[in-house]
Order: structure tokens, then sequence, then C-alpha cells
């Protein structure tokens, strides 16, 4: 015995689904300051020399001062990866306890950042 679906049951269930995936939850969007705590002095310099003290993780990429680096997020457990739609590859973001993200910079540095105070 087979099940026939309709076409239009079979695009609002995926349609559906589609928005569930996008709604799922991403633990790092949000502003994020560096932790001046957990970083070496060359890695704070670095951050602050390039305007990557503070950055925000928004739905449609990261954002930083006047750098805006269009985005998608593919969440894996721990770990975020951040896929750049400019084509220039990923940046890995690891989440830490203590509500912290270690982040791949785009200077090629590793930071550490915690949740930017309101």
């Amino acid at each position: 015995m087979s099940i026939r679906v309709s076409r239009p049951i079979a695009f609002i269930a995926f349609i559906s689904a589609a928005l569930l995936l996008a709604c799922s939850d991403n633990p790092v969007l949000g502003s994020w300051e560096i932790d001046p705590a957990e970083n070496r002095r060359g890695v704070l310099y670095a951050a602050e020399a390039t305007d990557l003290s503070q950055i925000t993780l928004a739905p449609a990429g990261i954002e930083a001062q006047d750098l805006t680096i269009p985005a998608e997020y593919v969440v894996e457990g721990e770990r975020v990866r951040i896929v750049r739609a400019d084509g220039r590859g990923e940046h890995l973001v690891d989440l830490l306890p203590d509500d912290k993200i270690r982040v791949e910079l785009p200077i090629g540095v590793t930071a550490v950042y915690r949740r930017a105070s309101p």
C-alpha cells in the first residue's frame, strides 16, 4: 500500500521544514567583546587595530564597526562554522564555558570573546 501526497501538501511540508531549520537556535548570535583576561597582548592589539574588539554575530553575518561580512551559520554542537558569502572561506567559533566563545578572526588570529555588556 502506498501513500500519495498531493503537491500542495508536499510543498507546505517542505516550507515548514525549511522554516523550522531557519529558526533553529544559534548560540553565537549577539554582541561580543574581546576578553582581555583570556587573550595574549598581541591578540588584543591586533583586534583593536583592525576594529575587531567588538563584534556582532548577526543572522545575516559578521558585523564590526564599518565592516559587514555576509555569511551563513552552520551549528555543529559546540562549534559553529561561519561560512562567508563572499567565497573567502569560513571562520570557526567554539563555545566555551561562562558564556564565552573562541573565534578565528579574518585577520588570522584566534581570540576569546565574552558577551558584550548591555
